[in-house]
């Protein structure tokens, strides 16, 4: 059990995060479309979310703090407000769910951030219409909550909906680590006005047409579909007609099952944006005939370790540890939502010219740093500040 914990902790806070660091593919199904300037913008403000990532502080208030920088770099940082626009500003939030992190050098413990989902208004560029974005933060490396209730907890599963007055019959199950991180989401309410995000989006009910856009990177990737489904069904509960309510998954791992993908897929029609990696590691789970080819994703070099001669794979006791997981796995039904609506891109291989290059290496690298540059196609300089 040690080596299948050791397995579950380099993929989930080592990879189902944003990685602090400098021949199976997932099929391509369809003609999907390149993400628009207005896809682009929107992943900018995801990967914001995330503003918290690997900080441990002395206290909440600190970590509270420090999501502040997010609306500043809204305002003031130039090469933002270039790529975005200069009107947008925090609206909602940021909130954030923390935990302790238990110390054993020091009395004293800290805390670390396991959530984050803030609002930022702005105008579309493209459209010059308002748009409100909910952007919701990946796994932080340093939250042992995050990974292991959250990312990892998809061997039981939960009722769209549960005992709330979401979802439908026939609207099928989630991974009870998504429903730990969409009620986390739900219940969380703004420091200033303690507003929940649908009490604030009520205030929108009669103030013209306006988009809401659900944006997440990781773990954000899987939750923000579910924050957005429940948008949609509260709209309709409410009688909203004025919200047109879209969402932009990136990188995210599968949220539910076989009936959820295809409640989810039709209730989000055309309204769907999700980006993929094909060597992305994370969106490969927990559909089980993607999972199961994640251990030869690098195997081959080239394209990987380049000008080394063999590609990357893992180690017998990780592979051991991973035939276990996917025994699990296979018991299970998960599905993709709308797979032919994704925009698939390959991931170029990374470089490692000090020979530190390794399985997870390269999947921190195309988890991250591979969408920044090729899906996203962002400024050198946006890359230079999502990095640090």
């Amino acid at each position: 059990m040690k080596k299948n914990y050791q397995f579950v902790v380099l993929i989930l806070l080592g990879v189902l995060t944003l990685a602090a660091c400098n021949d199976h593919l997932l099929p391509v199904i369809g003609e999907s479309k390149s993400p628009t300037d207005t896809h682009k913008r929107i992943a900018l403000l995801a990967m914001l979310a995330d503003i918290n990532y690997d900080v441990v502080a002395t206290s909440e208030e600190e970590l509270q703090q420090n999501t502040l920088k997010i609306n500043a770099l809204l305002q003031t940082n130039a090469d933002v407000r270039a790529y975005l626009g200069t009107d947008w500003q925090v609206v909602w939030g940021p909130a954030i769910a923390n935990s302790r992190k238990k110390s054993s050098t020091s009395k004293v413990d800290s805390f670390v951030t396991d959530n984050t989902m803030y609002v930022a208004r702005g105008t579309d560029l493209a459209t010059g219409k308002p748009i409100h974005v909910v952007a919701i933060a990946g796994t932080n490396a340093v939250s042992r909550k995050g990974a292991l209730l959250e990312d990892f907890n998809v061997f039981n599963q939960k009722q769209w909906g549960g005992e709330t007055d979401w979802g439908t019959p026939g609207s099928g199950k989630i991974t009870a680590g998504s429903a730990v991180g969409f009620n986390i989401l739900g219940s969380m309410r703004d420091p200033s006005t303690g507003k929940t995000l649908l009490q604030f989006l009520s205030t929108l009910g009669g103030a013209g047409p306006n988009e809401v856009a659900f944006t997440g990177h990781s773990l954000g990737g899987a939750l923000c579909p579910l924050m957005a489904l429940q948008c949609m069904e509260w709209q309709e509960q409410m009688g909203y007609t004025n919200l047109h309510v879209s969402v932009y998954p990136i990188a995210g791992p599968t949220p539910g099952n076989k009936e959820f993908a295809e409640y989810a897929a039709q209730k989000f029609g055309d309204n769907y944006y999700s980006v993929i990696n094909t060597n992305d590691i994370v969106p490969h789970a927990w559909q089980k005939d993607l999972f199961a080819q994640i251990p030869s994703l690098y195997k081959n070099a080239p394209p990987f370790n380049p000008g080394g001669k063999k590609g990357f794979g893992l180690s017998f006791d990780d592979q051991a540890a991973f035939d276990v997981i996917k025994l699990l796995i296979d018991l299970k039904s998960y599905q993709r939502i709308a797979p032919e609506r994704e925009f698939a891109f390959n991931g170029r291989s990374n470089v490692y010219p000090d020979g530190s290059g390794s399985f997870f290496q390269e999947a921190k690298y195309q988890h991250t740093i591979a969408y920044y540059k090729e899906a996203f196609g962002f400024p050198q300089s946006i890359i230079n500040m999502l990095a640090n």
